[in-house]
């Protein structure tokens, strides 16, 4: 049976989708399975999601970056997937909400209300027989480089070994934000990026991770 692996992300300007996309064909030309499914900001993409990621052995999360996060609707579906509910129940605690639903929140309490699921908070440990994942994400940087990248990172890396994935690579590049060639930013000129060497960095990136997948030992 092939291997299943699943790439779900957002992208406004279509930057993190051509990484995906290289991920989809790396997958591909090494015989796995795989579902590349881009999410939008609809109350079906992120409350009736249809995947499930806990069917896949491998896993990949993708964002642009807004202030140094991840896309709200990306986060979004993680967290359905990890409380098992609603996110609006989480983020009222907060006072927050998603505005772009506009579906009546429904009144059951969230799980982690309930004394019978305790449960749902527990000790995780991630080893070598966890499914396997990685992020990425794509940034402009005008400031700092790559440095601008890691708080998206870090917090899709968290997310996704929440839902029992190992995270095992961290893949980040530019992409074009304005269509202005900024020579003072950190990267100079990014208005055709990620371009064809980013690409093949990301070819390589997953080949690699790939490798380390199928060893006896991993």
């Amino acid at each position: 049976m092939a291997k299943r692996s699943l790439i779900f992300y957002a992208s406004l300007t279509g930057n993190t989708e051509k990484v995906a996309t290289t991920f989809e064909a790396v997958f591909c030309r090494n015989g796995w399975q795989c579902d590349r499914v881009k999410i939008r900001k609809t109350a079906d993409d992120i409350l009736r999601p249809k995947f499930n990621p806990a069917e896949y052995d491998f896993v990949c999360v993708g964002s642009g970056i807004r202030s140094h996060l991840p896309y709200n609707e990306v986060l979004n579906v993680l967290r359905r997937f990890r409380l098992g509910t609603d996110p609006r129940h989480a983020l009222r605690w907060r006072d927050e909400t998603i505005p772009y639903i506009d579906e009546p929140l429904p009144p059951t309490p969230p799980p982690w209300r309930d004394p019978r699921l305790v449960a749902h908070h527990r000790k995780i440990v991630l080893g070598p027989d966890s499914p396997s994942a990685v992020v990425f994400v794509t940034y402009s940087g005008y400031e700092f480089g790559p440095r601008e990248a890691e708080p998206a990172l870090s917090l899709l890396e968290l997310e996704i070994e929440h839902l029992g994935f190992r995270c095992v690579g961290r893949f980040c590049c530019p992409g074009r934000f304005l269509d202005d060639p900024t020579p003072l930013a950190y990267h100079g000129d990014i208005r055709g990026r990620p371009d064809h060497t980013d690409l093949v960095q990301a070819e390589r990136f997953l080949e690699e991770r790939l490798r380390l997948f199928d060893r006896p030992d991993r």
